[in-house]
């Protein structure tokens, strides 16, 4: 399946441009050319990475990004004009997960993309449409929600990363490094000794009796993984 990229950025010419480049290496490219047509893509589509240009008529990109964050986690990548160090810091502050100076070269850009989605797991067959279901728990990327039984369950969006990247690889062991390296974001990473501390409270929302879980499962000397039994994804039409 191929990853969807939302590049947003008022120069119409780095947007011809980037788009041929990203849309040669097999993304889906979709473009925007100021912040209010950005977040209707990003209302309408799902996604992979959003490339944001900071500077942006009607909308600026740091409100863009604010609200993207409020409902998504998709990866974003800030486009900063060179030597403003503060528009980094506060990209990174507000959830930016990288940053690249303009002017750029492609093939740097194109690295940046790479990095970001083998750590977030979208080169690895992410299902965009899919609800995840494992028994009575359902977890919906798109709408950012988990529910058992029917029941919302109020998950903090390290947790929410951290079950969502399990449920997309049923039966597949993670080691602690590995969960943490695919939840921190920018300048907040999470380090490895504190994953654990995460899936015991995670389990306490999940599991129907932690000390006993059937879910989450310990890997002995490796980390986590969750139970391939009744491990579904359901897409939308």
């Amino acid at each position: 399946m191929e990853e969807t990229i939302l590049l947003v950025d008022d120069d119409a010419a780095l947007l011809e441009v980037v788009s041929i480049v990203l849309s040669s290496e097999g993304y889906k490219v979709i473009t925007a050319a100021d912040g209010a047509e950005a977040l209707r893509e990003v209302g309408q589509e799902s996604l992979d990475l959003v490339i944001l240009d900071v500077m942006l008529p009607r909308i600026s990109g740091f409100e863009v990004l604010r609200q993207i964050r409020e409902k998504s986690d998709v990866p974003v990548v800030m486009l900063t004009a060179k030597g403003q160090s503060v528009d980094k810091v506060v990209g990174l502050e507000l959830g930016a997960d990288d940053y690249i100076t303009k002017p750029f070269d492609t093939k740097e850009l194109l690295a940046r993309i790479r990095a970001i989605l083998r750590r977030f797991g979208r080169q690895e067959g992410r299902s965009h449409e899919g609800t995840l279901r494992l028994g009575s728990l359902e977890l919906d990327p798109e709408g950012y929600t988990v529910t058992r039984e029917g029941e919302l369950l109020e998950l903090t969006p390290t947790e929410f990363k951290i079950l969502a990247l399990l449920m997309r690889r049923p039966g597949r062991a993670f080691s602690r490094t590995q969960i943490s390296e695919a939840v921190s974001t920018g300048s907040h990473y999470l380090a490895s000794r504190y994953i654990d501390v995460h899936i015991s409270r995670l389990r306490g929302k999940v599991e129907q009796d932690p000390r006993e879980p059937r879910i989450i499962q310990t890997v002995p000397s490796v980390g986590y993984r969750v139970s391939r039994l009744s491990a579904t994804t359901t897409r939308s039409a």
